[in-house]
């Protein structure tokens, strides 16, 4: 959904922005360097938002963290420096799967805490020593060499060429990606969470106005989906190998989604739209392990960094055009953007299914 206020639309476009750049520094000077930066700015940052009183320090320091808050890109990275090929859908399954679990608990344990006197400030604050204690975790575990692909001969990584200045970083970054190579993975990736994106929109519009619930069970429906979610990450690695090749699971993760979209959308009881929760939230949980998956084994290894913060440009990309098609599709009925989620997922659903037949037929004729 589009941002609710100018602070987050500040923070979402500075991170849009910096994704790549971030990536890319990554592979050039190290994750360790690069995460505890992040990761200290970031809890400044929030200590700063919870102790400001001035809308221009609000705004600002969600600047700062627009910019800086990369964890998620970095940690994909660094598992994908030190996780085996084989092992990745398994890794990435876990690490979405925690994800999944602090996307559950987060909104609980910040709403109690908002009702406190002060409850902003509090929350700005926990926020703030999480940031820190994973600040210190990092400094901790993490090894304080560059990655391999980053080393020179000479030991010297100082003396690593440097082509591109901080002006013009970003694009040429773009320019440099491998679009052959990962643009048919874009594509899908991008009309999956468009279509993801577009029926979240509108869920709560649906069941609220099609079957009159109240908003705690609307409350207990999400964290039943979300819960879900985070249990197939757990399991990922499991339905990876059951259905064989990431590219396989991706095809068919992006029907079963489809499907479950469609039938959400004309779901005649709310029975129904509790089932098909299940399947739509496993699906969400595979696609997105199995496109961090085929980015990273496709890349080079000095590239793993910065490939995969363009890769986190395209849900941004949908996340902007997904409000204003969807309210388009709004002003059709109801029904509009679940309609437009369905025909999003069936043309991510067919890429998906080319992709995995032309890799198929290029990998038996050997071109």
């Amino acid at each position: 959904m589009a941002p609710s206020d100018p602070s987050t639309a500040c923070c979402s476009l500075c991170s849009r922005r910096s994704w790549c750049v971030v990536g890319r520094w990554s592979d050039r000077y190290g994750r360790r360097p690069l995460l505890v930066i992040c990761l200290g700015v970031s809890a400044l940052s929030y200590l700063v938002l919870g102790s400001s009183a001035s809308i221009w320090v609000v705004i600002g320091s969600r600047i700062v963290t627009g910019i800086f808050k990369h964890s998620t890109t970095l940690c994909k990275s660094v598992l994908a420096d030190v996780t085996p090929p084989e092992d990745r859908p398994k890794v990435m399954g876990k690490f979405n799967g925690a994800m999944g679990i602090a996307i559950i608990l987060s909104p609980a344990i910040g709403g109690h805490l908002a009702h406190l006197d002060n409850g902003f400030a509090i929350v700005c604050s926990v926020s703030s020593v999480i940031f820190l204690g994973n600040c210190v975790v990092c400094l901790g575990l993490l090894p304080n060499e560059l990655p391999l692909h980053a080393r020179r001969p000479d030991g010297d990584p100082s003396k690593k060429d440097i082509t591109t200045t901080p002006r013009n970083e970003w694009l040429s970054l773009l320019y440099e990606v491998e679009w052959k190579v990962f643009g048919d993975i874009f594509v899908v990736d991008f009309f999956l969470t468009f279509a993801a994106y577009a029926y979240r929109a509108s869920f709560v519009l649906i069941i609220d106005q099609m079957f009159a619930v109240s908003p705690s069970t609307i409350g207990y429906i999400i964290s039943f989906q979300g819960a879900i979610g985070a249990v197939a990450g757990f399991l990922a690695g499991r339905l990876s190998r059951f259905q064989g090749s990431s590219q396989m699971v991706l095809f068919n993760s992006a029907l079963v989604q489809a499907v479950s979209l469609l039938g959400l959308t004309f779901a005649p009881s709310i029975l129904l739209i509790v089932m098909l929760l299940v399947p739509l939230s496993v699906s969400a949980t595979l696609i997105h392990t199995a496109t961090s998956t085929l980015i990273i084994d496709r890349c080079v290894p000095s590239k793993i960094g910065s490939v995969t913060g363009v890769a986190q440009g395209i849900p941004a990309i949908a996340g902007m055009t997904t409000p204003v098609l969807a309210g388009l599709a709004q002003e059709a009925g109801v029904r509009g953007p679940g309609v437009l989620a369905s025909v999003a997922a069936f043309v991510g659903a067919a890429a998906a299914g080319w992709a995995a037949h032309y890799r198929h037929t290029t990998r038996k004729t050997g071109t």
